[in-house]
């Protein structure tokens, strides 16, 4: 074997940590989605995908999703649109992310929360760019935002940047202040990936090394993303809040929770959750707890995958959806295509969009190896990327006025070509003058949605952004 033909198998061992990273995230999302709220243990633990119904927009204003086995929620759906703001040289695009991605999400989200939703809506305004997304409402405010909203879509970041952990960082930072702006979910983000980084790499696990090489990265993280010219002009408009100085009082706290992994390896899985305050209300989704808590479970159970993700899914009070995935990106980033689990493999088999998820995980992969001929970049303008949901607002509402039904084929500004596939008319519990329509469409990508809103019976289409967009257009 000629050291070509060597190099070239070394590749290919990772396609399947690629693929399987992908894939069993969202694995553990679908797992975890049903219990996110729960207040009580189920009877029995939750290992295969339920049909569960879920209530979307409250009690006044809301209506029954019906959840089928094996569906996934906003955190793959973010991962997925993410993969798609990565251009052909292995860099994220934030504008393609925020200008076109993120808008058009709202759409067809499903299970979002509302820092995230509320950021998605403020890049619509006319002064807002991608590294100036600064919300605030009597809910949510961007400088507080610290929850794991941008560590949850970041797995595509991490994979394409395996062996540069110099723009992992500087691209896990843009990726992150579109949405959130408080040190907590920017250092989430980067602990998620860069541990996921280790596992691809290295065969064998030693926690000692894991722990010494994140503290590395995450101490040198603020200096290396201060010499991109957007972060660094980001992080001086931060100053007031005393950015800098919390995020190295954050990375203290990491250190803390990795430092008390292995006095935690004896105990009950509980116990670490509790430490790290990942089963207390205002750290429940902490961009930290969270994170710290996955790294934990993969730790703990490394030769025993199924059960580090069935403990992260059964954590009652947790995170459950989030923490689950992130558990599950792990696990196939450490044992790839060598997982020895028929229950993690039927999970596989039965995921909505499963062969998306592996075409998804071959694109980063030739991505990252250089195997890509194509040369097509994705920056495109404010201004452009608006007129482009423009159009499809038109078709969008043509839909929810029902001109277009089952059958018809739609062409989306990201996910491309689709055909309607289903519709659903669901009535709002004390809204006489609504109803709730949902549009499932297939796109040829291989990606399914359900497209949704509220519509009056004079037509008026609740969830469109037109008025928003023509706004921040005219």
């Amino acid at each position: 074997m000629t050291q070509l033909d060597m190099f070239e198998k070394g590749n290919n061992d990772y396609l399947g940590k690629y693929t399987h990273s992908l894939l069993l995230s969202a694995v553990g999302d679908s797992l975890g989605w049903g219990l996110e709220f729960s207040r009580q243990r189920p009877s029995r633990p939750i290992e295969n995908y339920m049909r569960w119904n879920k209530l979307v927009g409250g009690k006044w204003w809301g209506y029954v999703d019906e959840i089928n086995p094996g569906e996934y929620s906003d955190d793959t759906q973010l991962n997925l649109a993410t993969a798609r703001a990565i251009n052909s040289s292995g860099e994220f695009d934030p504008e393609y992310f925020a200008y076109l991605e993120l808008p058009l999400w709202l759409n067809y989200e499903r299970g979002g929360g509302r820092s995230i939703k509320t950021a998605a809506r403020n890049i619509l305004k006319k002064k807002s760019t991608w590294s100036t997304n600064f919300y605030r409402t009597k809910d949510v405010d961007y400088i507080n935002a610290g929850a794991n909203g941008a560590a949850m879509r970041n797995l595509p970041i991490a994979l394409v940047n395996v062996h540069d952990e110099k723009n992992f960082i500087v691209d896990s930072f843009k990726n992150s202040i579109i949405t959130h702006g408080h040190p907590r979910a920017i250092i989430g983000s980067i602990l998620i990936g860069i541990s996921l980084i280790y596992l691809v790499k290295n065969k064998e696990v030693n926690i000692s090394d894991l722990r010494n090489y994140i503290v590395e990265v995450l101490q040198s993280s603020l200096s290396i993303a201060e010499e991109n010219k957007d972060i660094n002009e980001w992080i001086e408009l931060q100053e007031k809040s005393d950015f800098s100085q919390n995020y190295i009082k954050t990375i203290d706290e990491v250190e803390c929770f990795l430092n008390n992994i292995e006095n935690h390896l004896s105990k009950d899985d509980i116990e670490y959750y509790k430490f790290t305050k990942a089963l207390e209300g205002e750290y429940k989704g902490s961009g930290t707890s969270t994170t710290a808590v996955a790294i934990f479970l993969i730790l703990k159970y490394l030769q025993n995958p199924e059960k580090a993700l069935f403990k992260a899914v059964n954590m009652i009070g947790s995170d459950t959806d989030t923490i689950a995935s992130f558990v599950g990106s792990l696990i196939g980033a450490y044992h790839g295509n060598n997982i020895n689990s028929n229950r993690l493999n039927n999970l596989i088999s039965t995921l909505q969009d499963k062969s998306y998820f592996i075409d998804v995980g071959k694109f980063l992969w030739k991505i990252h190896f250089s195997k890509l001929n194509i040369k097509e970049e994705k920056t495109i303008n404010k201004t452009d990327a608006f007129l482009k949901i423009m159009a499809w607002e038109i078709g969008l509402n043509e839909m929810f006025w029902e001109a277009l039904g089952k059958g018809d084929i739609v062409v989306h500004p990201t996910l491309g070509r689709g055909e309607i596939k289903d519709k659903l008319i669901k009535d709002i519990k004390e809204r006489d003058d609504y109803v709730a329509k949902i549009f499932k469409i297939k796109f040829d990508t291989g990606q399914s949605a359900y497209f949704h809103s509220r519509v009056s019976k004079e037509g008026i289409v609740q969830e469109s952004i037109s008025r928003e967009l023509e706004k921040a257009l005219f």
